[in-house]
């Protein structure tokens, strides 16, 4: 009785400190990380996770996460700037924990441990969205200018957390559509609104991915509930309607209009190579130049890479022959993809294409919606962004990846 009662309680610390790994990420990321070395403890004083480890050690999932930190301690010894790549080593240690962790996390007896989790990243998410709107507010008071309220002005990363709130929106709505409609009404309406919330959280923010991505998924949704047998008709025009409603309402908030035009307008220079001081140093331009500075230095390095401390100065270099020697910008690939090939050549692209095969393997095997789509957005979110390289990304990214990929076969999260 007594050791029942102590795997419960271990099971139930374990969960507590999975669900303050998911609060904090939206709302102060540089604490999860003795929450994440207590959880590795955890593992280690427990005996069935050993067992557990050895199942997981059999699939494709877990060495599909280990493989790309191994290239990590590998590309120490050929990186000339070795504070760097320390640095990013300790930055990627999320790929080796959280197999580890979301082994321990299969085994644990908690009720609903999933929705748990679900749960503290829609709360952090709202807790950082109040908190950034209340100190908008106030410099609005000051200043009139309502540029406050949205993208850098609002976060310090409003990229990251579009994606937190991509995310939640992708969780709520799976949640809905996997419920009876004509049961749990009250839940229904409640995560109906938090829907709501998470995309006026996207629009502020105004990420151009993150939007994009958006859209993408309110498509699949009319077509999936247009097509189901489940949901009335009746339901499936009004929500169609809604969403179609709402399309122009986002595309006509100024910063959302702004950034959107910006990009189209970046991208056209350049197909007509006529750039504009403006569009020369828009952000767009600066990550297609960045993207085309990576695989310059690929080019020059396709075997086995230039070990992840000297990307950056390699960049450099490409970034200011193609901008200038005063060019004093961002030199990040801003593409795990090909930042990656550029540290670690083939076997760094290999290894990423080897872990999205690994979960699209899984998502499409367990026929978990919630998973195909998490497959589907963080691919979309590596090819603009340096996932690994930033502790926002990478933890946000190992966390949910884990617990999907390593979790039994069939299950629904």
């Amino acid at each position: 009785m007594e050791a029942k009662k102590s795997t419960y309680y271990l099971d139930m610390l374990e969960i507590v400190l999975l669900c303050a790994v998911g609060f904090l990420i939206p709302v102060h990321i540089e604490y999860t990380s003795l929450i994440i070395a207590a959880l590795g403890l955890l593992f280690l004083v427990r005996p069935r996770n050993y067992k557990a480890l050895c199942e997981s050690a059999r699939t494709l999932g877990f060495w599909a996460m280990i493989i790309p930190f191994a290239l990590y301690l590998i590309g120490l010894t050929y990186s000339e700037d070795l504070n760097t790549a320390l640095h990013n080593t300790e930055t990627a240690l999320s790929l080796l924990a959280f197999p580890f962790i979301a082994t321990a996390f299969r085994q644990n007896c908690i009720e609903k441990k999933f929705d748990l989790i679900k749960i503290s990243l829609i709360a952090g998410i709202l807790v950082i969205m109040t908190i950034s709107i209340i100190n908008a507010y106030g410099n609005y008071a000051e200043t009139q200018n309502a540029d406050v309220f949205f993208y850098t002005q609002l976060l310090r990363s409003p990229h990251h957390h579009s994606y937190y709130a991509m995310f939640a929106v992708i969780l709520l709505t799976e949640s809905i559509m996997r419920r009876d409609w004509k049961q749990r009404k009250l839940l229904t309406v409640i995560e109906f609104i938090l829907i709501i919330i998470n995309i006026g959280f996207i629009c502020l923010l105004s990420s151009k991915i993150t939007i994009l991505i958006l859209s993408v998924y309110a498509v699949y949704l009319i077509v999936r509930m247009l097509l189901s047998k489940r949901i009335p008709k009746w339901l499936s025009i009004a929500v169609t309607a809604s969403i179609i409603a709402l399309a122009p309402v986002i595309m006509s908030i100024p910063m959302v209009k702004y950034r959107i035009d910006c990009m189209i307008a970046s991208v056209k220079a350049q197909h007509d190579h006529e750039q504009t001081p403006y569009t020369r140093n828009e952000s767009t331009t600066i990550r297609i130049r960045c993207m085309a500075s990576a695989l310059d230095v690929i080019s020059e390095n396709w075997l086995v890479g230039t070990g992840q401390g000297d990307v950056y100065a390699e960049m450099e270099k490409k970034m200011k022959l193609r901008m200038g020697e005063n060019y004093a910008g961002t030199c990040a690939p801003h593409n795990q993809f090909l930042r990656s090939f550029a540290s670690f050549g083939i076997m760094g692209i290999a290894s990423l294409l080897f872990l999205f095969f690994a979960m699209f393997r899984k998502a499409i095997k367990s026929r978990n919606s919630t998973m195909i789509w998490w497959c589907i957005i963080t691919f979309g979110f590596f090819c603009i962004e340096d996932m690994f390289c930033i502790i926002n990304g990478i933890i946000f990214f190992c966390l949910f990846t884990g617990i999907m990929l390593l979790g039994k076969n069939g299950q629904k999260v």
